[in-house]
């Protein structure tokens, strides 16, 4: 019961018994009747100035007990005029003042922290307590994919990794990590990407290696075959000497035009104009090796920033991959499909596949699984289209055995 009600049940009760004492004096003794009735009188004003004194103060604490419940910083107490209560009223203002100035700069930290974490390169994954995700910022949604997920569960307190999805170059540094709030360690992950780190290290060591090698060799090779053409040296099969000695420059020179790629020159062009432009010369080589070559390109049109000589070497590679492939698969009817639409080009062939075991190799420089494969051709496509700013992957859907090399090409 709130303290004012007892008040007024005491005033009740007061007003009852100076009725009943009233009553009395007025029959037995008038002079005591005026003496109760004075008295009675000035308990009433007592009450009053109490009432003023006590239980309005105790209802401004209340008000203001209830502007903290209901997170109210800006309304501020009034003074009452008394002196106790004022110096109440003073100190619960500058609690209020110092409570608003507290919260004002968690918001401000908060609105910071949120805006930092959203523009953050850095892929940032929040889970509760269970472990399941409760939010990631934009660089982990664009990166996330299931060889994360997949070593996320894995991956325990403290500790780092790395992971390359299957198919795609990217290589990624997991590292799982925890915050306190309100009693409790809640884990979280960050994603940070190595590729651009990794490729250039990569390109520097192999720059080093082919310049090296195709510098010995080619002045080896290209003083015998001076030899050998100015009839200085004798040999019993001269011809075939110098054709293998060719033969071996051209295929270091090959190693050396992968460090000679140039800085894309971008251009404003419709990516299935270019596509159709280069649709002669891929049928031709389709026609060659028995394979029937499907353009599926899109009506209207998409514009992007190409070096389209660049690019179109890309194109051709992939095509030449597709093809090895169906060859190697022995396939009766190979068909390869490249399907352009507004956000992606996509070459599908039907060919052998490629196995889960090579799936995380891919991209990396000088790996092949055929016998007299060099690793060049996939490096060559990855520093172009990486050049490009392309997100790009080759897989093969287990569901239909399609393979499907994609390109995602910034508008």
């Amino acid at each position: 019961m709130r303290l004012k009600y007892y008040f007024l049940i005491l005033g009740l009760c007061i007003i009852l018994l100076a009725g009943v004492a009233l009553f009395a004096s007025f029959h037995s003794n008038p002079r005591l009747f005026y003496t109760t009735e004075g008295f009675t009188v000035l308990l009433f004003f007592y009450l009053w100035f109490f009432y003023q004194r006590t239980i309005r103060p105790y209802d401004t604490l209340v008000s203001g007990m209830e502007l903290v419940k209901d997170l109210d910083l800006t309304t501020r107490l009034a003074p009452s005029g008394q002196h106790e209560t004022d110096i109440i009223v003073r100190t619960f203002n500058d609690l209020l003042n110092r409570l608003r100035s507290e919260h004002l700069s968690l918001e401000e930290q908060y609105t910071f922290l949120s805006l930092l974490i959203e523009a953050s390169p850095m892929g940032i994954i929040q889970c509760d307590l269970e472990g399941n995700i409760t939010s990631m910022n934009p660089a982990a949604r664009d990166t996330f994919s299931p060889a994360i997920e997949e070593a996320m569960h894995s991956l325990p307190l403290g500790e780092s990794t790395t992971v390359r999805p299957a198919g795609a170059p990217q290589l990624y540094r997991i590292t799982h990590q925890s915050f306190p709030d309100r009693g409790y360690r809640h884990p979280f992950f960050l994603i940070e990407s190595l590729t651009d780190e990794v490729h250039r290290a990569e390109k520097a060591a192999y720059e080093r290696i082919i310049r090296m090698i195709a510098h010995e060799v080619n002045n080896s090779v290209a003083g015998i075959i001076g030899l050998i053409e100015n009839g200085n040296l004798t040999l019993d099969n001269e011809a075939g000497t110098s054709e293998r000695l060719k033969a071996l420059s051209a295929f270091v020179t090959r190693f050396a035009e992968v460090v000679k790629i140039p800085q894309p020159q971008l251009e404003l062009c419709d990516l299935s104009e270019e596509v159709e432009a280069s649709r002669p010369f891929l049928e031709n080589i389709c026609r060659n090796a028995h394979v029937h070559l499907d353009l599926q390109l899109s009506d209207e049109a998409i514009p992007v920033h190409l070096d389209t000589i660049l690019f179109g070497q890309v194109l051709v590679n992939i095509v030449k991959n597709s093809i090895e492939s169906i060859r190697e698969s022995n396939t009766e009817k190979g068909i390869i499909t490249i399907t352009v639409t507004p956000s992606s080009l996509t070459v599908t062939d039907n060919g052998r596949g490629i196995p889960p075991e090579v799936a995380s190799h891919l991209f990396t420089p000088f790996f092949s699984t055929k016998p007299q494969g060099q690793g060049i051709g996939l490096l060559l496509i990855r520093d172009i289209l990486t050049a490009h700013r392309c997100t790009f992957s080759l897989l093969t859907d287990p569901t239909d055995h399609l393979t499907r090399f994609t390109i995602l090409i910034p508008a």
